[in-house]
């Protein structure tokens, strides 16, 4: 079981997402805006992250760097769009993943599995 946390401001899209993953016995928190989201990485370990890049207020990239600041979390970026080109430089950043929207499912439990043999 893996402890996850989703940053999307897109409630429908969170809620759903955490559903599928709270199914398959991990725990799962939300926040629907980065600075909530780095609130809750300072005061709780999770093994991944999933990290929206366009959101209102502060951007996935400011909130990407803050929480690499605080913890050492992989980090999965998710985009509707993301130039080939943006997504090399946010996996030269130290981004786990970089996974388009809509989410493949396959591909985000395949890398919880990997996240999880890693773990101590």
């Amino acid at each position: 079981m893996a402890k996850i946390l989703i940053i999307d401001d897109e409630k429908l899209i969170c809620e759903e997402f955490r559903e599928i993953l709270q199914e398959e016995n991990h725990q799962v928190d939300i926040a629907f805006d980065g600075e909530s989201g780095i609130k809750k990485v300072q005061e709780s370990n999770y093994d991944l992250v999933f990290l929206d890049v366009l959101m209102p207020r502060m951007e996935g990239g400011e909130v990407f760097r803050k929480i690499k600041a605080i913890r050492s979390v992989p980090i999965v970026i998710m985009s509707g769009y993301l130039p080939a080109h943006k997504e090399k430089e946010v996996l030269s950043q130290g981004a786990a993943a970089v996974f388009k929207k809509p989410l493949d499912l396959n591909r985000v439990r395949t890398l919880i599995r990997q996240i999880e043999t890693k773990e101590p």
